[in-house]
């Protein structure tokens, strides 16, 4: 047998090893897990292993998930995840599961959304507006990074055109759409996205809300305003945690902290189970976890309520917001200039507002803040036409 020969079967029987190892020691493996594992490189639930019977057997959907527990569970998993994006890598892909790598940035890809979801969540809002006539009624709409850099892109990758998307849905009847589109151009040489997440960092939500204060009627507060703190120089996000590539330098995550930090704040947060109360926005022991991001208000739940004891002469009264995680590290800052702001993710309510203790009519303003790709697949925004149909006048 000469050499060639001698490498094709050495190579068939590692293969042949590995088909056969694989599997058991991923059973073995699986065995030791706890039944609902939690991943905290993907930052995920692993998927669980689906029970068997007859109807699920013959409608395919019990193989349909044996596979997906079984993605999620083979040994070594991570490593071989790795190794294929880092030979997709070497090919030249800067596209990898949706997720664009250009210039030691990872942007999250969007590239065209539904209409008549769009259209439908679009209604839900206007109708809202008109049902609310005494509120002002705003809509800030943020563009994520691949807008932002779109010129260092890949011709013909297909990538959304989101400054038209945010102009479309600033149409919306009764809305006041912010127009911080062009604030975040102008700072795009600046730190305002993550490299690794697909969350603006805290110096493109304090963009934001320098810009919003014209539309909504507040001075906003000078950088001077505010100490700022690095309080983590090690976080990986959502976009490394589908990549996986190490080559993309860590990010930092800032706090804005009022210089003047003796203004008493308390956080009320109802996770639909429990309610409990903080005397601060910030959950420092996420800094410690993988999901750094959650430092920011917590882990996402129904409704929250900040309290603030402001000057009356800087104080705007109460603002109810409807928001995606993008509005976590903008909160902060609005909290400077209402002594009561009440935060609802619609993802995670299911009842009417009035049952929840929300009377829309007991705050002066209102504000959608959502980022484009969440918003524009978002299914949960048109809810609101019968989420708000018992609002108690009283």
């Amino acid at each position: 047998m000469n050499k060639k020969d001698a490498y094709k079967v050495l190579t068939v029987g590692v293969i042949a090893a590995a088909a056969l190892i694989i599997p058991i020691s991923t059973f073995i493996k699986s065995a030791n897990m706890p039944a609902k594992p939690f991943s905290e490189t993907e930052n995920r639930y692993l998927t669980v292993m689906p029970e068997f019977n007859s109807d699920n057997y013959f409608d395919k959907s019990f193989m349909n998930d044996f596979e997906s527990w079984f993605s999620d569970r083979f040994i070594l998993r991570e490593e071989w995840i790795n190794v294929k994006n880092n030979v997709d890598r070497l090919l030249g892909r800067t596209e990898i599961k949706d997720i664009f790598t250009v210039n030691g940035r990872m942007m999250e890809a969007w590239k065209g959304y539904d209409e008549k979801n769009l259209s439908a969540n679009l209604s839900a809002m206007e109708v809202f507006a008109k049902n609310h006539p005494e509120q002002s009624v705003f809509f800030m709409l943020a563009p994520n990074a691949q807008e932002i850099y779109k010129d260092t892109l890949p011709a013909f990758c297909g990538a959304g055109d989101q400054k038209s998307f945010i102009s479309k849905c600033y149409q919306t009847e009764g809305v006041h759409g912010i127009d911080i589109y062009n604030t975040l151009y102008s700072a795009r040489n600046d730190y305002i996205y993550y490299r690794t997440d697909h969350h603006w960092t805290s110096a493109g939500a304090y963009a934001a809300y320098c810009e919003a204060g014209e539309s909504m009627g507040y001075t906003p507060y000078g950088i001077n305003h505010f100490n700022i703190e690095h309080a983590s120089d090690s976080f990986r996000g959502t976009l490394y945690s589908k990549t996986l590539d190490n080559s993309i330098t860590p990010d930092i995550i800032d706090f804005y902290i009022p210089i003047n930090g003796n203004i008493k704040q308390t956080l009320t947060v109802d996770d639909g189970e429990e309610v409990k109360t903080y005397d601060s926005l910030y959950f420092r022991e996420y800094l410690d976890k993988k999901d750094k991001y959650s430092a920011f208000l917590g882990l996402n739940v129904p409704i929250l309520e900040i309290d603030t004891q402001l000057p009356e002469d800087v104080d705007k009264g109460s603002l109810l917001i409807f928001r995606d995680s993008y509005a976590n590290s903008i909160i902060p800052f609005l909290t400077n200039h209402y002594s009561k702001i009440t935060v609802l993710d619609l993802r995670y309510i299911n009842m009417p507002l009035a049952d929840l203790g929300v009377n829309v009519n007991q705050y002066g303003s209102v504000l959608f803040m959502y980022n484009v790709i969440t918003f524009s697949a978002d299914t949960n925004v048109k809810k609101l036409t019968f989420l708000d149909s018992k609002t108690d006048d009283n």
